[in-house]
């Protein structure tokens, strides 16, 4: 049970992100975190199926799930903190920044993974 609860803690930043920005950017920042959800799994798969379960590297021996997930919610929470701070943002330039902020984490997390 308590797997279960570690493996989807990450969706708890869907409840926190609706009540976090303002009220026409929430689809963009909902679609975000799922994105960011979707595509962290991808790689915890890509990794493990290589069968190291702790990266490349012997750098950190922790689980790559529990490294992803730090990294992830690092990069949703600074994410909804800009999100939070320029309500009048126009949403080319809002899905922009959102795109920047994803291939940030995408990167970061990769790293932080293969270690």
């Amino acid at each position: 049970m308590a797997d279960i609860i570690i493996h989807w803690i990450d969706i708890l930043w869907l409840p926190a992100a609706y009540f976090a920005v303002h009220k026409h950017q929430r689809i963009k920042a909902l679609l975000f975190i799922l994105m960011c959800m979707f595509v962290m799994r991808l790689q915890i798969e890509l990794i493990k199926s290589t069968g190291r379960d702790t990266g490349f590297m012997p750098f950190l021996t922790s689980d790559v799930h529990s490294r992803a997930l730090i990294v992830y919610g690092l990069f949703i929470m600074i994410f909804l903190i800009l999100s939070h701070y320029s309500p009048h943002t126009k949403g080319i330039i809002y899905l922009m920044a959102s795109l920047s902020v994803f291939f940030m984490a995408f990167l970061s997390s990769m790293v932080i993974m293969v270690l």
